[in-house]
């Protein structure tokens, strides 16, 4: 079994096939460097990316885009599928809420005091508020989410997505999140994460470069096949 799975595992890195686990392994948590999600559609392009932070819980959160409109508030959420090869955002479902807060409270409203309890898992701009462009078009924040992380089945990232949304909830731009995990002394497959990792949907010609996720870049190896073994010896 374990060897069918890291023959697979190699045959994906060969490839670069574009791949994603959700973890069920909670310590792939440590092993996880940072993850990137390559935005692009309508114009929109960019990264979100979610590094671990020390002396805080949850994950550091950047996000770096361009091509949006000054002055219009956009919100952005972890939605639950990943963006199919179509690259359509309407198939990526609903906001991740794996502890059914929205169910549970008759009117939804996000306290990000209260963030268990109040917010959806994937509610980011509950958080930190609607994302907003200066004169260039660009919306650039970093801020800290306490609950998410890499490794815990219920809290995790990895193996969902994120949708950036119109004022009016209407699916602008959006792109799955892809774990990387640290190089091991034995590592052989390594990659630049500078290089596009890329949505399966599409390139991202202007999100390779940008200094909101250079940090570590040179440290990390590309661990979407890495993700799904260890997801998978975990079952």
């Amino acid at each position: 079994m374990l060897k069918n799975i890291a023959a697979l595992v190699l045959a994906a890195a060969t490839a670069n096939a574009s791949l994603y686990a959700r973890a069920t392994d909670a310590s792939l948590a440590e092993r996880v460097a940072q993850a990137i999600a390559p935005i692009s559609g309508n114009g929109v392009a960019g990264n979100v990316t979610f590094v671990p932070t020390s002396g805080q819980t949850g994950l550091t959160v950047s996000v770096n885009l361009s091509g949006l409109k000054q002055g219009v508030q956009y919100p952005f959420h972890i939605h639950i599928n990943v963006v199919p090869d179509n690259g359509n955002c309407t198939a990526t479902g609903g906001h991740l809420d794996t502890f059914g807060v929205k169910a549970a409270n008759a009117v939804y409203s996000c306290d990000k005091t209260k963030p268990l309890t109040t917010c959806e898992l994937g509610d980011l701009a509950g958080i930190a508020g609607n994302l907003t462009a200066n004169a260039n078009g660009q919306a650039i924040l970093t801020f800290n989410d306490p609950v998410i992380t890499f490794g815990d089945n219920k809290t995790t990232i990895l193996g969902h997505s994120i949708v950036i949304h119109n004022p009016d909830n209407s699916r602008l731009a959006c792109g799955n999140i892809i774990g990387y995990v640290k190089d091991s002394p034995s590592s052989k497959t390594k990659t630049n994460t500078g290089a596009k990792t890329g949505s399966e949907s599409d390139s991202d010609s202007g999100s390779d470069s940008e200094s909101s996720h250079s940090s570590g870049a040179s440290s990390v190896s590309i661990s979407a096949a890495l993700a799904i073994m260890a997801a998978a010896i975990a079952l």
